[in-house]
């Protein structure tokens, strides 16, 4: 278990760099951004210590070549609930202090046309995760005219660098809007699989 660390400094330390590292691209004359934002689909995971329901995603990306660019993305997943695998929850009171897991991802991207309106991309590099789960569970019991406390405590924090992959259908609007399917991989030992629905706005 790591220490306690700074969760919003690390967040912006890696935004910094996110950004630097799409300054130092070898970007083309015309190069076209954009940005997106959407709903992304969460399954409850013992492993991953997410929940079951909706996150968010927003993003910024540039194409630097006509199919190849670059995506800056940030992720929020669903904050994991007391489960049997974590602690034990029929215990009488549960102290609840998880935090949504969150994932800041810089990723390079290739898309390929079908036609004017539909096309694909696929999209590779490195996410940055967040993990804070804290849980307390204390049961109340009385014996012999005593009272006896038990309590159980779930406390997990980290953070560290994986592996991203991602598949997208995007289907195009207008000559500035679009709507992405995609469904993402992040690899490691607290890996997730989400499925999310994205609108891109480009500049």
């Amino acid at each position: 278990m790591k220490p306690p660390f700074d969760q919003q400094g690390n967040i912006l330390k890696t935004v910094f760099c996110a950004f630097i590292f799409m300054l130092t691209l070898p970007i083309a004359a015309q190069t076209n951004f954009y940005v997106f934002g959407g709903a992304s689909l969460y399954g409850e995971d013992a492993d991953a210590l997410t929940g079951d329901g909706i996150g968010w995603r927003v993003g910024l990306g540039a194409y630097v070549r006509d199919e190849i660019g670059v995506e800056v993305i940030y992720d929020q997943a669903v904050a994991i609930s007391p489960i049997p695998s974590l602690i034990h929850v029929e215990e009488t009171e549960i102290e609840d202090n998880a935090k949504a897991n969150t994932y800041l991802s810089v990723l390079g991207t290739y898309t390929y046309p079908f036609n004017e309106r539909i096309s694909v991309a696929g999209k590779a590099g490195f996410s940055r995760y967040t993990i804070e789960v804290d849980f307390m569970a204390e049961e109340h019991e009385h014996r012999d005219d005593e009272e006896e406390d038990e309590s159980e405590h779930f406390l997990l924090q980290e953070d560290g660098v994986e592996l991203a992959v991602s598949g997208s259908l995007i289907l195009t609007m207008s000559d500035k809007t679009a709507v992405d399917f995609s469904i993402s991989r992040i690899f490691g030992d607290y890996g997730t699989n989400t499925f999310s629905f994205n609108f891109l706005y480009s500049f």
